[in-house]
Parts: C-alpha cells; sequence; structure tokens
C-alpha cells in the first residue's frame, strides 16, 4: 500500500450557502474540512435573493437569526402576480406550521458570508481564491488539483463534495459530460436604487413575451430591489431575444413593471446567470465524491427556487458522510444514503415539476398555458384553500405533487369550465376558440415535425423519469 496522509477528511469545492452549510455542520462534528472556493469572501453572486421560510429554517439551525445585522435584512410576507401588466391577485404567504409565514430578501454578498463565517469559527480551513483544476479517485482517496494565485496545490482527502454551482467542474468530471440544454433555466438580475416601493411585498409578473418564465421584483429595503428575468434556455419556437434587453423593455414597455421601478436607477450593471435544474436521470454520488446543491442540479424548474435545496442539502449531505467517516466505507453503495434522501424529500417534487417545464416548452401554446394560470388565479381569488396550495407552490413551501390531489384539480376544472362557457354565447365562444386553436395547433406540428417530435419525446422522458422515481420511493418505504 502506497503511504500517504490525508490533508483532511473532506475538500468541498464552493462556498455558497450548500458547500458553507455542509462544512459547518462536519466541522460541528469534529471532522477535518478543507473548503475552497475561486473567490475571496465577501463576494457577490447572481441570484433573485429571496430566502423562503424553509431556507430561514436552515439559517436558525446554524445560528443566522442571532446576528445583529440578519434582523435588518428585509421581511417578504407576500407577493402580487401580475399577467400583462395587469394586477391579478395579492396574497400572504400561507401559514405552515413549523415555518415562519415570511421570507426574507437578503443579497447574496451578505448571506454568503454569513455562513462562510459560521463554517470558520466552527474550524473549517478555508482557502481563497483557489480554482478546482482537477481531481481523481483512488481506492483509499481522492487527489485534488487546484490553483492559488497561480500556483498548483494538490490536496489528498477521504471525500470530495462538489458545491461549485450550475457551471459546476465536479459534477463535469463526474457525469463526463455538460448538462443539456433542457435542464437549463437563464437569468438576469440588477439592483435598483432610489425606490419608493411596497417594500415587505413581492412582485412576479408573467406575460407571453417571457414564458416559459417570469420577472420579479424583490424589495432589499424601501428604497432598493432585486429586479430581474429568467427563462427556460431551450423552447420552441427558439427566439434570439437577449434577456438583458428584455429585461430593460419589460421595464419600459409594461406599465406595471414601470410604475414600480419609477425614477429608480441601476447600481453597477445587468448580469447573467444560468441555473441546472433536477435531472432524477443524473447520478449525484459516484465512489468518494458527491454533488450538492445547484451543482447536483437541485433547482425547481417552476419557481427557480434553489436556494432552500442548497441548504438542505448541505446539511442531508453532512449528515450521510458522518455516517461514512464512522463506518469508513466512500464507495458509491455507501454514499447513496445521501442520494436517497434527496430523492425522497425533494426529488420526487422536483421530477413532477420538470415535467410541467417540458409541457410549457412550447412557447406556440402559451395562450393555453397563460390561460390556465388565469384559471388558477382567478380561483385563488375566492377559495383560501387553494390559494394558500398555490402560493405554497410558488413559494416553495409545498410540494407541487399538491397539484396533483383530486381537490387541486376539480377546482381548476371546475373553475376552467364556468370561464370558458361565461356569457350568452359562451359555449358557442368555448367550441370556436378550441377549433381555432386545434387547427392553428396541426399546421404548427406539420410545420415543425422535429421540435413537435423533441417536445413529446421529452416529455415522456420526464414522465417515465418521474413514475420510475416514484417506483423507487415507494419501494424505500416498504423496506
Amino acid at each position: 500500500m502506497v503511504d500517504f496522509k490525508y490533508d483532511a477528511d473532506v475538500l468541498i469545492v464552493g462556498g455558497g450557502p450548500s458547500g458553507s452549510i455542509c462544512a459547518y455542520y462536519l466541522a460541528k462534528a469534529g471532522k477535518k474540512v478543507i473548503l475552497i472556493d475561486s473567490e475571496n469572501f465577501p463576494r457577490d453572486k447572481i441570484c433573485g435573493d429571496f430566502v423562503s421560510p424553509i431556507g430561514l429554517n436552515e439559517l436558525k439551525k446554524i445560528g443566522i437569526w442571532e446576528l445583529d445585522e440578519y434582523e435588518k435584512t428585509n421581511l417578504i410576507f407576500g407577493a402580487t402576480v401580475y399577467l400583462d401588466g395587469e394586477p391579478l391577485i395579492t396574497n400572504k404567504l400561507p401559514h405552515i406550521t413549523g415555518l415562519p409565514n415570511y421570507g426574507r430578501v437578503i443579497p447574496r454578498v451578505i448571506l454568503d458570508n454569513w455562513i462562510v463565517e459560521a463554517a470558520k469559527e466552527k474550524g473549517v480551513q478555508i482557502i481563497t481564491p483557489c480554482k478546482l483544476n482537477h481531481y481523481s479517485v483512488n481506492d483509499n482517496y481522492v487527489k485534488i488539483e487546484c490553483i492559488q494565485d497561480g500556483i498548483e496545490k494538490h490536496f489528498i482527502v477521504k471525500i470530495l463534495i462538489g458545491a461549485d454551482g450550475s457551471k459546476s467542474k465536479v459534477a463535469k468530471i463526474l457525469n463526463g459530460k455538460n448538462l443539456a440544454p433542457e435542464n437549463k433555466i437563464v437569468a438576469v438580475r440588477a439592483y435598483f436604487e432610489n425606490l419608493d416601493c411596497n417594500f415587505q411585498q413581492a412582485e412576479l409578473f408573467f406575460s407571453s413575451s417571457c414564458f416559459p418564465g417570469y420577472y420579479w421584483f424583490f424589495p432589499t429595503s424601501a428604497t432598493t430591489a432585486n429586479v430581474g428575468i429568467g427563462m427556460m434556455l431551450e423552447h420552441f419556437p427558439k427566439e434570439d431575444r437577449n434577456l438583458k434587453t428584455l429585461l430593460l423593455e419589460k421595464i419600459e414597455n409594461d406599465s406595471s413593471f414601470k410604475a414600480k421601478i419609477g425614477n429608480g436607477k441601476i447600481v453597477d450593471k445587468i448580469v447573467g446567470f444560468p441555473l441546472s435544474i433536477y435531472n432524477p436521470r443524473s447520478s449525484i454520488v459516484k465512489d468518494r465524491v458527491m454533488l450538492i446543491g445547484d451543482a447536483a442540479g437541485l433547482v425547481n424548474s417552476i419557481n427557480g427556487e434553489g436556494m432552500q435545496y442548497a441548504m438542505q442539502s448541505g446539511r442531508w449531505a453532512a449528515e450521510s458522510v458522518i455516517k461514512c467517516l464512522l463506518s469508513d466505507n466512500f464507495n458509491k453503495k455507501a454514499l447513496k444514503i445521501y442520494e436517497t434522501i434527496v430523492r425522497k424529500e425533494i426529488g420526487l417534487d422536483m421530477s413532477i415539476a420538470n415535467i410541467v417545464m417540458q409541457f410549457i416548452r412550447n412557447r406556440n401554446l402559451n395562450p393555453l398555458w397563460l390561460k390556465l394560470l388565469e384559471i388558477m388565479i382567478a380561483q385563488a381569488k375566492t377559495d383560501e384553500r387553494y390559494a394558500d396550495i398555490a402560493g405554497g407552490i410558488l413559494a416553495g413551501m409545498i410540494p407541487t405533487s399538491i397539484a396533483l390531489k383530486f381537490y387541486f384539480i376539480r377546482k381548476s376544472l371546475l373553475r376552467g369550465v364556468i370561464m370558458s362557457f361565461r356569457g350568452t354565447f359562451g359555449i358557442f365562444k368555448f367550441f370556436k376558440n378550441a377549433t381555432i386553436l386545434i387547427f392553428r395547433l396541426l399546421s404548427q406540428i406539420f410545420k415543425q415535425r422535429v421540435e413537435y417530435g423533441n417536445w413529446i419525446k421529452n416529455i415522456f422522458k420526464a414522465i417515465f423519469a418521474t413514475l420510475r422515481l416514484y417506483y423507487n420511493c415507494q419501494n424505500l418505504k416498504h423496506n
């Protein structure tokens, strides 16, 4: 056997919420941890900055709520949803036992630094700026090759954890390829100042020009806000739209959005970022290597939420690694305990969300998708229970699978029938519009056979992957 010495039990690549929280729990359990990041802290990270109630609970567990500065961050109690410039509904976040009834907007330059400092206080060795170059897995260790200030560095550890975001190099080496375009979201955001806003309310805007996706207005204070827009990367018909230009167009041409900005000014510039959504077919563990947060694709494709899943996955990974360190077993089978937790807790829900996103990637049917959104909001206005479910799903507080329950489907269908047949000639108008839509769809299918073929193929791939995941989760419950 080759004689070698471990530099640490665990090396984590990436100091965002997933990596830092994972490091915090490992160090708290007495494990030796190295955390590397390509940038020095505090550093900015492009994000919508909204931390959901579930995410806030994760911050509470590591003591962030006790910081004086935490109480100064902006509270969000509810949201208004707009469709093509018209406000459709304003609602508070639902009350769910064990969760705060509010979120917070915390700029990542502040939040990430808090968590890194918490990890450092527990004894984590933070090395920055240090960029991963390559790693290799051996029988008894992982060898990590990095570049720090232009100098090559090597580390020998028992296990490597990739928390290096949606462009994860750890994930690329682990899976042998980059993520497919249909599993990515792209977004841009900018900070605005000199605003006069309802600072305890988020604003979400939907329109046919940016669907599938939405643009947002998340206040960071009474006079500042995080403003951005996000869309699926792969959709059809494909449009060469620059998201930065589209965001500026929306600020100028959407009356409701423009009113929110008022005389506000951009701080610095508009910046873009990609997000990798969950793919149940991808592996997030191999021998001595595991992925967490965005590197594992733990982003909800419906709302783009990734922060709470990053924090949760960091904690789950730490708990799993601690067990593996006790048994001194780090092969793929041993690390599967982490993958099993992810699939049981959030994987099935994210897979269902992916089915929805595969449907609405077809922008030819935007009038139908936006009508469905309008139907759901109309029902939410008159049904508090329904509103709590819809709002909870959008805020990441309630599993998407709840929308498949009989109650939610029945209420949605009934509201759709009422709205479709409304008026003296409602039933005739409904069948006329349905006929036009069908003929238009048939014409589009004939002209775009390849695109529609890929669309249907990806829908079925998402459905089969979800059914397989559901079957596996049911087996785990019985075993």
